[in-house]
């Protein structure tokens, strides 16, 4: 995924911060078992937030030690595995082969050649995970190839692209069985998909200009020299806003225990931190956090 929906964390409790943190190492150690080492490295913050979404009206429970890869000597808490962390680590996979599979179409030689090899490493591991899970599979290739066209097309619409890619997010709320959980759950990760889009069309702005890449933005508004005008961004960034308050609004009527802390931080504080770095040219993807 893309690493944009990540938490605040100096707006974190300590038992938050720790919670986070194991749910990311559990999510590690549940692709490596799943899937092979090399799906380690699908790992993503995105990723960990839908798995802490989907677990946020469970009671808290303890960790347990994992060796840690990026430390040979270093046990580090971690989740427990379980179905929820299972479904998370199988739609991690399906979301990379397929866009891995969407890259082959575009860029340099290179570029496509190094996302061939990858989607033919992940190729069995996608296997699994499409036969375990048919409906989100049929999903994410259906919206991946509805946001092929647009792009094709060289689409002006944000909404339109936007949307192909938040009812892929908006399908992973179908984990819940009630409706009374699933359906503000829906809105929420739809809301939450449309802004993963618009802010990763903001933040490849300027590199989509230099290499003449399709970006949305591109098309819609007026950009000079890789970047918007003051009130094409101020538009913007009031759209992106609106879906950060119904991500907010939807998560409000779910159910939630003390593990939904993190996810409050993330709706409240992380998308919006996010979003002001992004658009203030300051977004690092490597921090391991996002100051205000």
């Amino acid at each position: 995924m893309f690493g944009y929906v990540r938490p605040l964390q100096e707006e974190l409790k300590v038992r938050d911060l720790r919670r986070w943190q194991e749910d990311y190492c559990g999510l590690c150690r549940c692709l490596s078992k799943r899937h092979g080492f090399f799906a380690r490295f699908l790992l993503s913050y995105d990723m960990t937030f839908l798995y802490s979404f989907l677990t946020m009206d469970r009671q808290p429970e303890k960790p347990e030690k994992c060796w840690c890869p990026a430390g040979v000597l270093c046990r580090k808490p971690c989740r427990r595995q379980d179905m929820a962390m299972e479904f998370v680590a199988d739609m991690t996979v399906l979301l990379a082969y397929w866009k891995l599979r969407d890259e082959q179409k575009d860029g340099s030689f290179f570029h496509r050649l190094g996302a061939r090899m990858a989607a033919w490493l992940f190729r069995p591991a996608c296997g699994r995970a499409a036969a375990a899970w048919e409906k989100q599979d049929y999903r994410i290739r259906i919206q991946l190839a509805k946001l092929d066209r647009l792009e094709k097309a060289r689409s002006d619409s944000i909404d339109e692209t936007a949307d192909a890619f938040a009812r892929i997010l908006q399908g992973f709320a179908a984990w819940w069985r009630d409706p009374a959980q699933r359906r503000p759950a829906e809105q929420a990760l739809y809301q939450i998909g449309r802004y993963v889009y618009l802010v990763d069309a903001l933040d490849d702005l300027r590199k989509d200009c230099r290499r003449g890449s399709y970006n949305p933005l591109r098309f819609r508004f007026h950009v000079q020299d890789g970047m918007l005008r003051p009130e094409d961004m101020t538009y913007l960034l009031q759209i992106m806003n609106v879906s950060i308050d119904l991500a907010g609004s939807a998560f409000e009527l779910m159910k939630r225990t003390q593990r939904g802390a993190v996810t409050e931080n993330i709706i409240y504080y992380g998308l919006p931190a996010v979003l002001k770095a992004v658009a203030e040219g300051r977004f690092n993807h490597r921090k391991k956090q996002v100051r205000t």
